[in-house]
């Protein structure tokens, strides 16, 4: 199996070849996976997310034999999140996993600046009006509003134990 990803700011890049790593698997970007794999190939695709739908995945279904999508995003991973993309990204007959990246401001344009500012306000005014808030908040906050990384190793095990069942 061999990881393929698209990533827009560099956290789902450094997730992919983290996994591509430890699992000693081949890593490309689409950009690399379009003139380097075979159509059909068994891949695990990963994508970053922009309102919900994990980016390039429709080409990469079309393309190669997707056996489980990774959308990473600025959100905590928690069930409500994934139930979410998986129901807003077809993936026939494979898993879609989530992991929280982060947000780089400096690295998109304004539009995409925009664009999240306006979807992310309400949380940001929610987390700002508590008195107190965790620490988990507290640095989802800061991310939120200056930009931030989430990326860790230890987020990719549930896809690590889909890889030894399934691998």
């Amino acid at each position: 199996m061999t990881i393929v990803y698209n990533s827009k700011t560099g956290h789902t890049r450094q997730y992919a070849e983290m996994l591509a790593k430890a699992e000693k698997l081949k890593v490309y970007s689409v950009q690399e996976a379009q003139t380097e794999l075979p159509e059909k190939e068994p891949v695990i695709y990963m994508g970053w997310l922009m309102a919900g739908h994990i980016s390039g995945i429709d080409q990469a279904v079309r393309r190669w034999d997707v056996r489980c999508a990774v959308a990473v995003g600025m959100s905590p991973a928690d069930k409500s999140v994934l139930a979410t993309i998986a129901k807003a990204n077809y993936v026939p007959n494979a898993p879609v996993f989530y992991l929280q990246g982060g947000w780089a401001p400096k690295k998109v344009g304004w539009f995409q600046r925009r664009a999240v500012g306006m979807v992310t306000r309400g949380v940001r005014k929610t987390l700002q009006a508590k008195a107190k808030r965790t620490e988990q908040e507290q640095a989802y906050l800061n991310m939120l509003i200056r930009g931030g990384s989430f990326v860790e190793y230890q987020n990719l095990k549930p896809i690590q134990d889909w890889l030894a069942a399934n691998g």
